[in-house]
């Protein structure tokens, strides 16, 4: 069956796999099952205070 599977290209290219976290750095529960909103949410105030603290330096 894997000769079968298709490789996603980018310009021609093949696509590189991608970066991501399989586990939420917020509930440490896996980000394929669940919902994150409330993770997600939790995610965007820390950045947001992150870049606030930067600016004013």
């Amino acid at each position: 069956m894997t000769n079968l599977r298709r490789t996603t290209t980018i310009r021609g290219r093949p696509m590189k796999p991608l970066d991501l976290q399989t586990i939420c750095d917020q509930c440490g529960k896996s980000r394929a099952h669940g919902n994150h909103d409330k993770c997600s949410k939790a995610r965007q105030v820390q950045m947001a205070e992150l870049r606030a603290r930067e600016k004013n330096q």
